[in-house]
């Protein structure tokens, strides 16, 4: 069961989670949902296709990505979250800057997402107050522009464990309520490491904590498959995440949700 403030989320078995990017640079669909009305629209074709929740991210994260201000991320952000809010459905942010969580949080966000991995201590208060669940995701470092020169790794299974384990239990200690790992596919990790990760998942479900698995048109879909365009990564997409599913992860971070919804269908019904 995944707690989110004000209802909660069955996760007996797999659900998805629906990616909305309102950046003009994210590697897949950059640009697209800036304008807050489109953003909306983009939401309800989501929730229309199947989507159990929803993340909302105003700050590209992709290796390499620039930075942007506190400032430009809230007027990225914020407008549209108020919006989107009004369907009803569950909503996370992705950002790694609590003060844009913090006005997050208080239009009635459901779920903070942080990539870096709770390692700022505003962060962890800031969920532990407003009594908010949070993804905690390993990235080698906390910088999406560096991340990249730090895919080294002895046991990349063994060193993110021992990561998401070790602030798992620090956010749990500082008050918050329910902590959900990510192992960070494609952040600060080549090929190798995410296959590694994906084989091993259920090691790091073995934590006893619920796993989100975001490896949606991901390089690493590409490299596999041969396909270059992101957005025509779809099946490799759907075939990682069900192997994932399998291994035991529990939220699933998708762009197509109308395809992983019909896989899962097919999936849960095999599997029960």
């Amino acid at each position: 069961m995944l707690w989110l403030r004000d209802r909660t989320l069955d996760l007996s078995r797999p659900r998805i989670m629906g990616i909305l990017n309102l950046t003009p640079d994210s590697f897949s669909d950059g640009g697209l949902y800036l304008d807050p009305e489109r953003a909306l629209e983009r939401a309800k074709t989501l929730v229309a296709e199947g989507a159990d929740l929803l993340d909302l991210g105003a700050e590209s994260t992709r290796p390499g990505a620039e930075p942007v201000s506190v400032e430009e991320e809230k007027k990225r952000l914020l407008p549209a979250l108020e919006a989107i809010l009004e369907l009803g459905v569950p909503v996370s942010v992705d950002t790694r800057k609590p003060e844009v969580a913090e006005e997050a949080l208080k239009l009635g966000a459901h779920l903070i997402n942080d990539v870096t991995g709770l390692r700022d201590e505003r962060m962890v208060a800031l969920c532990a107050r407003y009594g908010v669940a949070a993804v905690v995701m390993h990235m080698p470092v906390p910088d999406p522009q560096a991340m990249m020169a730090h895919a080294r790794y002895g046991d990349v299974v063994a060193e993110v464990k021992a990561f998401l384990k070790a602030q798992a239990e620090r956010a749990l200690k500082a008050g918050v309520p329910q902590v959900v790992l990510d192992p960070g596919f494609g952040f600060g990790k080549l090929l190798e490491h995410n296959l590694a990760l994906l084989k091993r998942l259920e090691e790091i479900v073995a934590l006893g904590h619920p796993v989100l698995v975001g490896l949606s048109r991901k390089r690493s879909i590409g490299e596999l498959t041969g396909v270059e365009e992101p957005a025509k990564r779809v099946i490799g997409s759907v075939a990682a995440h069900l192997f994932a599913a399998m291994k035991g992860a529990r939220i699933l971070r998708v762009h197509d949700v109308a395809a992983h919804r019909e896989a899962l269908a097919v999936w849960n019904a095999l599997w029960e």
